[in-house]
């Protein structure tokens, strides 16, 4: 992959996107992708001059979350809404101050935190987790090759059985 770039967009009051890098008209998906394979990515009000980079992939954010099958669950963002997302807005911003690498290794830290408490939640309500599931089908994967391996062995005594009587 090359050297990733910065796509400056300009935003016109049409609501058309124009990323004068690359020098095409762009839709927030293309922003998405670009941003996914590492390029830089600046969205700026053409008639005012405003960086409007934030409000830009925060539609982008809505519109993935509106195709995605698994939603987040409704009093997740209920609760969101109440408290105006003023805690997850300080996080965004506290991160946001963090240098890249440092940033990446809290996401991973908490990508992994979350992972816990699902597994935990998953656990306590009884419900088998992903590995839960894939150790399942390991040892049914083990037992149907001994089941098939009884059964083959089965079929071959009676095989010479039979040839010996004919």
């Amino acid at each position: 992959m090359a050297a990733p770039e910065t796509h400056v967009v300009k935003k016109y009051s049409n609501r058309k996107l124009y990323d004068t890098y690359a020098r095409r008209y762009v839709t927030l998906d293309v922003i998405a992708e670009l941003l996914q394979q590492g390029h830089e990515v600046r969205v700026i009000d053409r008639n005012t001059g405003e960086d409007i980079t934030a409000v830009t992939l925060s539609q982008i954010l809505l519109d993935m979350e509106r195709n995605r099958r698994g939603r987040l669950p409704e009093p997740v963002l209920v609760d969101l809404v109440k408290e105006r997302g003023e805690q997850l807005l300080g996080i965004v911003r506290h991160s946001l101050a963090l240098p890249r690498v440092v940033r990446q290794r809290s996401t991973q830290s908490l990508e992994n935190r979350v992972d816990e408490v699902v597994t935990t939640g998953l656990h306590n309500l009884n419900i088998a987790t992903l590995e839960d599931v894939d150790a399942l089908q390991q040892r049914l994967d083990e037992l149907t090759e001994r089941v098939e391996a009884l059964i083959a062995a089965s079929e071959r005594p009676a095989t010479r059985r039979r040839r010996g009587t004919q």
